[in-house]
C-alpha cells in the first residue's frame, strides 16, 4: 500500500514548468540558490504566459503573487558588501552573484526589479575582473559555485554577463575563446559559445558549436564534462552540459538534428518533473523554453489512453488549447508485485514528452554506493517523559580525501520531538553548520563546504512535547548538486511517557 504512481504528458513548456514548481517546493529551500531554484522557473513561466493565450488566469495571478515573495527573499540575500552570497554573508560569490543578475535580468521583463540593484550587482563583478581576461575568486576555495575551476569559473562568469547583455567584456571574451581551442571540456565550449553567440560573434562560435555536435552520443547527450561551475556530478553534470549546448545550438540552424536529439534525451530525465539538481533543472528548462520559441509547431486536438499490461486503464481528451500536464493517478492497483508494461496510447495530437514516475516509502531507503559522504544518527534516551529535554545526535563525515561542495544533512526526528530553534540558531553562529531550517519532521543542515575527511558531530537539542511511540523520517545525506546520490541511516525512535505516568 506504500505506492503511488502518477503518468503525465506535457504539451507546452508551461505544463514542464509548473511540474518542476511543485517538486522542487518540496526541497529545503533556504539559500539563494533554492530560492532561486523555484523563483526562477517563476520568471521562465511569467515569459511564457506574455507570448500565450488560454492560459488560466488564476494560474497567474497565483505566479504574480509567488514571484513577488521570491523577488523580496532572494533581495535579502544581497551583502554587506555587494555581489551575492548562499546566506548573505560577506563576502560575496562571484559565480553565484553572475548567476543571480541573469536571474534578474530576466526576471526585469515580467516583474518589477530594482534598477539600481541590478547596476550595483552587475558593477561589483565587473569590478572583479583582474586585468588579465579572467576574475577573481572568493577566497572559500571549497565553496560549491566558488570552488569549481578557474577555467570552468570564467567561462560561466563570461556567460551569465554576456547572455545578460553586457558589453564591455571583450579581453574576458577573447580569453574564454582562446580557452575554448584549447579545452576538451565540452561544459566550457557550450559556454564559451553562448557567450560569443550573444556577443555578436556567432563567426568564432562556429567551429566550438562543430567540436560539440562531434561529442554527443547517439541518444543525444553530450558526453565528456569534468566538472561544471556547481560541481555536480552524476546525471546533473550530463544534464547542465547537454541544455547549454542545445542553447548555443539553437542559433544555427546546421544543428536542427542535433537539436532534437538533445532535447528528447533531456525530456527523458525528468523526474516527477525536476532535472537533477537546481541549477540543472534550471538550465533544462530553460532550453525548453527557448526551443519552445524557435521550434513552436501548431498543436492539434486528440486524445490520450494509458494502458498497463496492454490493458486500457483511462482515456483522457485534450485540445489544442490543453496547457499544464496530462496527467494519470488512477493505476496504482495494478502495480502489484511483478513486472509491469505501462504505456501510451494518442489518437491525433501531436508529438509530446511524457514521464511516468513511481513513488514508494520505506522506513530506510537504498543508500547510493557512490556518495562521498555518511549520516549517523542516535537519541540520548530512547525512553523520556512529557516536557523534558533530549538530545539528538548526528555525525557527518566526509569519506573521501578530497574537500567536497556544499552539503546537506537532514536530520529527521520522531514526531513527539520539538527542535529548540534557539539552540539551532546557537550553533550557526557558533559555525557548527552554516544554515538550518525545518520543514516538517526534517531538520535541514546546511554545510558550505567539506574539508578532506571531515567529520561534524552535531547536537540537536529537542524536548518531548507529546506522549506516544514515534518513529522519525530516515535521515540523509548527500551533496547538494548531486541529489539523486544519498546516504540513509536508520530512523530515530523514541518513547514519550505521559506527565501522569511517570511514576
Amino acid at each position: 500500500g506504500g505506492i503511488e504512481a502518477t503518468a503525465a504528458v506535457y504539451p507546452t513548456p508551461l505544463a514542464n514548468l509548473t511540474e518542476a514548481l511543485e517538486a522542487l517546493i518540496r526541497d529545503p529551500n533556504g539559500c539563494f540558490e533554492q530560492t532561486s531554484s523555484t523563483n526562477y522557473p517563476l520568471v521562465m513561466a511569467m515569459q511564457y504566459f506574455e507570448t500565450h493565450t488560454g492560459v488560466d488566469p488564476e494560474l497567474v495571478r497565483r505566479s504574480r503573487e509567488k514571484l513577488a515573495a521570491g523577488y523580496k527573499r532572494l533581495v535579502g540575500y544581497e551583502c554587506k558588501k555587494l555581489g551575492y552570497e548562499w546566506f548573505g554573508g560577506d563576502p560575496g560569490h562571484e559565480a553565484l552573484t553572475a548567476y543571480g543578475l541573469l536571474e534578474f535580468e530576466d526576471m526585469a521583463e515580467v516583474h518589477p526589479v530594482d534598477p539600481q540593484m541590478i547596476e550595483r550587482t552587475r558593477q561589483w563583478l565587473l569590478d572583479r575582473r583582474d586585468g588579465k581576461g579572467g576574475f577573481a575568486r572568493n577566497p572559500r576555495a571549497l565553496d560549491s559555485f566558488g570552488g569549481a575551476p578557474e577555467d570552468v569559473t570564467n567561462a560561466y562568469i563570461v556567460w551569465a554577463l554576456a547572455v545578460s547583455g553586457e558589453k564591455g567584456i571583450g579581453q574576458e571574451l577573447n580569453t574564454v575563446r582562446d580557452l575554448a581551442k584549447k579545452s576538451e571540456n565540452p561544459y566550457i565550449l557550450a559556454l564559451v559559445a553562448g557567450s560569443l553567440i550573444h556577443a555578436d560573434r556567432g563567426d568564432e562560435a562556429a567551429p566550438i558549436l562543430k567540436r560539440l555536435a562531434s561529442m554527443q552520443n547517439k541518444e543525444g547527450a553530450v558526453e565528456g564534462a569534468e566538472t561544471t561551475i556547481t560541481r555536480s556530478g552524476g546525471e546533473s553534470l550530463l544534464i547542465e552540459t547537454t541544455s547549454l549546448a542545445i542553447l548555443a545550438w539553437l542559433n544555427d540552424g546546421d544543428y536542427a538534428a542535433n537539436v532534437e536529439r538533445g532535447m528528447t534525451w533531456l525530456a527523458e530525465r525528468c523526474k516527477s518533473g525536476r532535472f537533477g539538481a537546481t541549477q540543472s533543472t534550471v538550465l533544462a528548462l530553460k532550453a525548453i523554453v527557448e526551443y519552445d520559441k524557435s521550434r513552436a509547431k501548431p498543436l492539434a486536438d486528440g486524445e490520450l489512453t494509458l494502458l498497463v499490461n496492454g490493458v486500457e486503464v483511462e482515456t483522457k481528451p485534450f485540445t489544442k488549447d490543453t496547457q499544464g500536464a496530462i496527467e494519470f493517478t488512477d493505476f496504482t492497483r495494478f502495480l502489484t508485485p511483478g513486472t509491469h508494461t505501462i504505456g501510451f496510447r494518442m489518437k491525433g495530437g501531436s508529438p509530446m514528452p511524457y514521464s511516468l514516475a513511481v513513488e514508494y516509502h520505506a522506513e530506510k531507503p537504498v543508500d547510493s554506493a557512490t556518495c562521498p559522504v555518511t549520516l549517523e544518527t542516535q537519541i540520548a534516551k530512547a525512553k523520556v517523559n512529557e516536557g523534558e529535554p533530549v538530545e539528538v545526535i548526528a555525525t557527518l563525515r566526509n569519506t573521501t580525501d578530497d574537500g567536497q561542495p556544499m552539503t546537506m544533512a537532514i536530520v529527521g526526528l520522531p514526531g513527539g520531538l520539538e527542535p529548540r530553534h534557539e539552540q539551532l540558531k546557537e550553533s550557526v553562529k557558533a559555525g557548527r553548520f552554516d544554515f538550518y531550517e525545518v520543514i516538517g519532521r526534517d531538520v535541514c543542515l546546511y554545510f558550505r563546504d567539506l574539508a578532506p575527511n571531515a567529520e561534524h558531530r552535531i547536537v540537536i537539542s529537542t524536548i518531548a512535547a507529546a506522549p506516544g511511540e514515534y518513529t522519525g523520517p530516515a535521515s540523509r545525506a548527500y551533496l547538494y548538486y548531486t541529489p539523486e546520490e544519498k546516504k540513509w541511516c536508520d530512523p530515530v525512535k523514541v518513547a514519550v511517557v505521559p506527565m501522569e505516568n511517570e511514576k
